[in-house]
Formats: C-alpha cells, sequence, structure tokens
C-alpha cells in the first residue's frame, strides 16, 4: 500500500467514525427527547401546568433542531434516516398530545 492509498484508507475511516458519532448523537437525542415527555406527563398529572408549559416549549426546540438534522443528507442518509424520521414523527405526536393534555387541565 503507498502512500496516497494510506491517507485514502485513514481519511475514509474517520469519515465513518464521523458518520457513527453523528448517528449516535442524533439517537441519543431522539431518546432523551421522549425521557423528556415522561418528565412533562409527570409535571401534567401533579397539576404544575405553568412547568408543563415551559418544558414542552423547551421539547419543541428539540424536536426542531432534530428535524434539520435528520432532514439533511449531510447529516443522515438511507435507512437510518428513515428510521430516524419514524422516531420524530412519533415524537412529534407525543408532544401534541401532551399540548393537547396541558391545555385540557388548565380549564
Amino acid at each position: 500500500m503507498n502512500e496516497s492509498e494510506s491517507q485514502r484508507a485513514r481519511y475514509s475511516r474517520v469519515l465513518q467514525r464521523s458518520v457513527e458519532t453523528r448517528m449516535r448523537a442524533i439517537q441519543e437525542k431522539l431518546s432523551i427527547a421522549f425521557t423528556f415527555c415522561s418528565t412533562v406527563e409527570i409535571e401534567v398529572r401533579h397539576g404544575e401546568l405553568d412547568r408543563a408549559k415551559q418544558l414542552l416549549h423547551k421539547l419543541r426546540t428539540t424536536v426542531e433542531t432534530l428535524t434539520v438534522h435528520i432532514n439533511n443528507p449531510e447529516h443522515v442518509t438511507g435507512e437510518q434516516a428513515r428510521e430516524f424520521k419514524k422516531q420524530l414523527v412519533q415524537l412529534r405526536k407525543k408532544v401534541l398530545k401532551l399540548d393537547s393534555e396541558t391545555e385540557q387541565r388548565r380549564f
């Protein structure tokens, strides 16, 4: 293997590690967002509606940030993008449900 091939191989490994790291980070953010939904549910259940609203605002911001990353073909592609998008749909449904529950409790 000559020096040029060696550099290409190293570059390829670095790119692969970068992709893997990005995928793990996005998956972890999705997991944290779902956990955050549980926290909002607890706040609603205990009548802490103002706190629930604050948390929902942060959650919506997280969802929007994730959406940008997941929809960016330079960040995520292929099967992983489809899986992340499915999770994002579920997360959005959960946020909408929490919004509704918070509003219903308010009145």
